[in-house]
């Protein structure tokens, strides 16, 4: 067994060869969406127990933040490879 059959595994190459049809783990991009999504609702819940524009302010940055994160993962399923796309 020969050191170089192995060398370019890494880079998945020689893998991509042999396994034309292996799956392809998809990392979505870092996002800040979660954690506003986080933030909004706790803020909801506070106005909930203080006062209605701490809620209303609270509703209206969750709404935002809920079409950020939306529209961001949309258009990050319209860039799959069409292969990838059709799970």
């Amino acid at each position: 067994m020969a050191h170089d059959d192995h060398t370019d595994v890494a880079s998945g190459s020689i893998a991509a060869q042999e396994h034309p049809h292996e799956a392809h783990i998809h990392l979505p991009p870092n996002s800040w969406s979660p954690i506003n999504v986080s933030l909004a609702l706790t803020m909801c819940f506070v106005g909930t127990l203080s006062a209605t524009w701490v809620w209303v302010i609270g509703l209206v940055w969750l709404i935002g933040s809920l079409y950020a994160w939306f529209r961001g993962a949309r258009n990050e399923y319209k860039e799959l490879p069409e292969s990838l796309g059709e799970h």
